[in-house]
């Protein structure tokens, strides 16, 4: 049967319809998606810990169980050690909002003596812009107690999708297996090899980069004696997951709230410490710790956050790097789409990759 090439307008159109729909897709179903993708993550780090219990004898359902069970001890160890710094901040909260107007305010005046700005009309301005953030921060604090019962379904799901991902895993990739013929087999279990690899490789990276940024920024936040130092320290290590976006949402919002509960100095303490760990964090730690695992260029890592955000809010645009990783081992796998691959993946570090494995090739040789 003779193949019908398409000319490129129809295969642009038919492109970019796809894109859309796909996109429109992972916006109307976002409520099982973003709990499946987080499952999927979870379930492919603790795979090696299942697969260890295994070893053991133990049955598959019962080394699942623990593994999940031991997931969620771990986090619920790291609650409780911030619970007290959380409850003393919530019942600080409406004395840290009038402590920051009225920084807002003497600030407002200073500008007003020095560069003789009009400060009535520039603190009526910041007034409104900072009640209303504020407001608005009060009213997710208090939605999200509200909405706590949801918010805990929500963590239920996703630990029961894990669950059954490690359980169901061979059957899982037998029925992808049964839907591609022959001859693609190949390229199926080489794209599931390299998902389950650099998404193991790249999360448990990222939770290890996590663990030393938190403790980094709150031994540095104690020797200054910044209030709620555990808390804030743990927080800018969370947000500091979201690429370039990340650090500057946590770095604004601990100046705020260091500058509400001690002196301007200790604000300006608090800021450098987040942007002299990140340096050390972007040069040092990331590289090392995390590598290469996720070659992706930086014009598409911020589109890919911003989307993110967009389709799923703050959880998209936590799952925004491990979505377009596996989207990218899928284009490389598939002639049709390679191209894409490229335009996902970052150059320099393509080559460098190269390099190694034509060294690695060579040293084989050789031996």
């Amino acid at each position: 049967m003779n193949e019908v090439k398409l000319p490129f307008s129809a295969r642009l159109t038919f492109t970019l319809l796809s894109i859309i729909l796909v996109i429109y897709v992972a916006h109307i179903g976002s409520g099982i998606i973003v709990p499946m993708m987080f499952a999927l993550l979870i379930a492919i780090m603790l795979l090696p810990v299942v697969q260890w219990l295994e070893k053991r004898r133990i049955p598959r359902g019962m080394a699942a169980i623990l593994a999940v069970l031991l997931f969620i001890i771990v986090l619920v160890l790291i609650m409780i050690m911030l619970g007290k710094q959380m409850e003393a901040f919530i019942s600080d909260f409406p004395t840290l909002q009038q402590k920051l107007l009225l920084v807002v305010s003497s600030t407002q005046d200073w500008v007003n003596e020095k560069f003789h700005v009009n400060s009535s009309d520039q603190l009526s301005y910041v007034e409104k812009a900072l009640m209303g953030t504020l407001g608005t921060a009060t009213s997710f604090i208090s939605q999200t107690f509200l909405s706590l019962s949801s918010l805990l379904v929500f963590i239920v799901f996703v630990f029961l999708y894990a669950f059954f991902i490690l359980f169901y895993r061979r059957l899982l990739v037998k029925f992808l297996i049964k839907n591609f013929k022959e001859e693609h087999r190949g390229k199926l279990l080489t794209v599931i090899g390299s998902t389950r690899s650099i998404i193991k490789s790249y999360v448990g990276g990222l939770m290890i980069e996590m663990v030393i940024v938190a403790v980094l920024n709150t031994v540095l936040f104690l020797i200054f004696g910044i209030k709620y130092a555990i808390l804030l320290g743990v927080m800018a290590a969370i947000f500091n997951i979201i690429p370039y976006v990340g650090i500057l949402s946590a770095a604004i919002l601990i100046i705020l709230v260091t500058l509400s509960t001690g002196a301007p100095i200790q604000a300006l303490q608090a800021g450098v410490t987040l942007f002299l760990v990140h340096i050390f964090d972007s040069n040092v730690l990331f590289p090392s710790i995390v590598g290469s695992k996720v070659k992706i260029n930086a014009l598409i890592t911020i589109i890919g956050v911003v989307l993110g955000n967009m389709l799923w809010g703050i959880p998209g645009m936590f799952l925004a790097i491990p979505t377009i990783a596996i989207i990218k081992i899928i284009c490389e796998n598939i002639e049709e789409m390679q191209p894409w691959a490229i335009l996902l993946g970052d150059e320099a570090k393509d080559k460098k990759a190269r390099k190694i494995k034509q060294k690695n090739s060579d040293e084989n040789a050789a031996g």
